[in-house]
C-alpha cells in the first residue's frame, strides 16, 4: 500500500520553549534492558542441521535468523548477534554507558531475501527486554517487525504487514511474499534475543542480488533518539530507514537515545565501518556536561553550555572521521525543530565548521538545514520534539536529496 502524503515546507516564529533537558536532552538515557531472560525453549522439534529445526508434524523447518540474509550490522565482534556495537564497548570508559545499554536495540537492521520454494513464511521472535513499549511510542515500533515487499515493475519497496509483539518470548506471525523480494525490519527500541523463520521443507532463503545503483556500502547515521527511531509507529518508518529505502541503499543506524554526543572515541568506532556516507545528527543531545569519564575533555576545556560543547566536539570529531575515511562523504545536519526554522546558535557553530572545512579545500561535505525538517502545521511530533510518523516523513524529505547528492545518485 502507498502513502500519498504531500509534504509542505513550513516557516514560523522563534521557538517559544527550548527543549534543553527534555527527556534527558531528547531520549531516554541509560535505558535499562528490563527483565532479561533466555528465549523459551522450543519443544517437540528436531534439529536437522545446525540452526535448523523440523516441527513435530514435519511441515515446517525453522531457520535461525543467523542463517537468513541480514543487513544493517556495522560490527561482527558483538555480544549478542543483533547488537549494533562491538562487545569491547562494554569496557570502554570513553563512550557513554547509555550507548552500551542501547546497543542491543536493533534499529536499522533488516533481513533482505528472496524466498524460493514457497511464498509463505512464519516468523517467531523473542526480545532482550520485557519493556515492549514506551509512554510515547507504541509496541509495534519499539518491539515489532515490519514486512516490506518490492514491486517487481517499479522496484519500489512497499509496506505490506507488521508483526505485533504481545510478550517478551515466543511472539509469532505469518507473512506472505507473493513471489516478491522481501525485507523484514527488526525492532527500533528493543532487540531480538532470537529470531526464527519457518518455511516448508525444501524452501530456501537467498540473498538479493547487488543493487543496480552500485551502492553496496552502508549509509551510517549517527545521532540521537530521533535518528534511533523515536517515536514512529513501526520500524520501517524511522527517517533513516525511509531515506535508505527510497534510495535503495544499505543502512547502519547508530542513533542512541540521549547519547549521540560525539565523544572523540565514537569517531574511531564510526571509522571502523566502511561506509558509503556518514550522516551526523547529534545536536539534540549535546547540551550538558556530565561527571563521567567520557566528558573529561569537556571539563578540561571549561565547557559550560551547549554552544561551547558543540564547538569543543564537532570539528575534532569530523576531522578524526575524515582522517580515518578520507574519501567518504559526510553529511552535517542542524537540529530539527517543530516550531522554528531559524538556525539556533549551536546550528551556526555547525554551519561555521562546514564552511571552514570547505574553505580548506575539503570535498564530499554536505549539509541539511533545519528549515526543511518539519512541515508547518506542528503535527509532526508526539511531544513537541520527537517525530511521529508524519514528522519522520518530513525528516526523510529533508535528508533524502542531500544523501542522494552525497552518493552521487540520479
Amino acid at each position: 500500500m502507498e502513502l500519498g502524503v504531500v509534504m509542505k515546507l513550513f516557516s514560523c516564529g522563534l521557538m517559544a520553549v527550548a527543549f534543553m533537558g527534555a527527556l534527558s536532552a531528547v531520549g531516554v538515557t541509560n535505558v535499562a534492558p528490563g527483565k532479561l531472560t533466555s528465549p523459551v525453549a522450543t519443544t517437540n522439534e528436531t534439529e536437522i542441521a545446525p540452526g535448523k529445526h523440523l516441527s513435530a508434524d514435519g511441515k515446517i523447518v525453522w531457520w535461525d535468523g543467523s542463517l537468513v540474509p541480514l543487513e544493517g550490522k556495522g560490527y561482527s565482534d558483538v555480544l549478542r548477534f543483533y547488537d549494533r556495537m562491538p562487545a569491547r564497548l562494554e569496557k570502554d570508559p570513553s563512550v557513554r554507558r547509555g550507548v552500551w545499554s542501547q546497543c542491543y536495540h536493533s534499529s536499522g537492521e533488516c533481513f533482505r531475501f528472496r524466498l524460493k520454494g514457497t511464498q509463505h513464511f512464519k516468523v517467531r521472535w523473542s526480545l532482550v527486554s520485557d519493556k515492549l513499549a514506551m509512554g510515547h511510542m507504541p509496541a509495534t515500533g519499539v518491539s515489532g517487525l515490519d514486512l516490506y515487499l518490492r514491486n517487481p515493475q517499479t522496484g519500489e519497496w512497499r509496506f505490506y504487514k507488521n508483526a505485533r509483539p504481545a510478550k517478551q518470548d515466543g511472539n509469532e506471525a505469518d507473512f506472505w511474499t507473493y513471489g516478491a523480494d522481501a525485507m523484514v525490519y527488526l525492532p527500533l527500541y528493543n532487540g531480538p534475543s532470537k529470531v526464527e523463520f519457518g518455511v516448508s521443507p525444501g524452501a530456501t532463503f537467498e540473498p538479493l542480488p547487488p543493487r543496480g545503483n552500485g551502492v553496496d556500502k552502508p549509509v551510517v547515521f549517527y545521532g540521537t533518539s530521533i535518528t534511533h527511531g523515536g517515536c514512529c509507529s513501526r520500524p520501517g518508518l524511522s527517517f533513516p530507514a525511509l531515506v535508505c529505502r527510497r534510495l535503495d541503499v544499505p543502512l547502519v543506524n547508530l542513533g542512541f537515545s540521549g547519547n549521540g554526543r560525539m565523544e572523540p572515541s565514537m569517531a574511531n568506532y564510526l571509522g571502523e565501518i566502511d561506509a558509503s556516507c556518514y550522516v551526523l545528527d547529534c545536536l539534540w543531545n549535546m547540551g550538558s556536561v556530565y561527571p563521567t569519564k567520557d566528558d573529561d575533555d569537556l571539563r578540561a576545556a571549561n565547557v559550560s553550555n551547549k554552544v561551547q560543547l558543540v564547538t569543543a566536539r564537532y570539528e575534532p570529531f569530523v576531522r578524526r572521521l575524515r582522517a580515518l575515511r578520507p574519501d567518504t562523504p559526510i553529511v552535517f545536519a542542524e537540529q530539527c525543530d517543530v516550531f522554528s526554522k531559524k538556525p539556533a546558535p549551536h546550528d551556526l557553530v555547525v554551519r561555521g565548521v562546514y564552511e571552514k572545512l570547505l574553505s580548506e579545500g575539503w570535498k564530499n561535505l554536505h549539509y541539511v538545514s533545519k528549515e526543511k525538517m518539519h512541515v508547518g502545521d506542528y503535527e509532526g511530533a508526539v511531544d513537541g520534539c520527537h517525530p511521529n510518523d508524519w514528522g519522520m516523513f518530513s525528516m526523510a524529505e529533508a535528508f533524502t536529496p542531500v544523501v542522494r547528492a552525497a552518493l552521487k545518485l540520479k
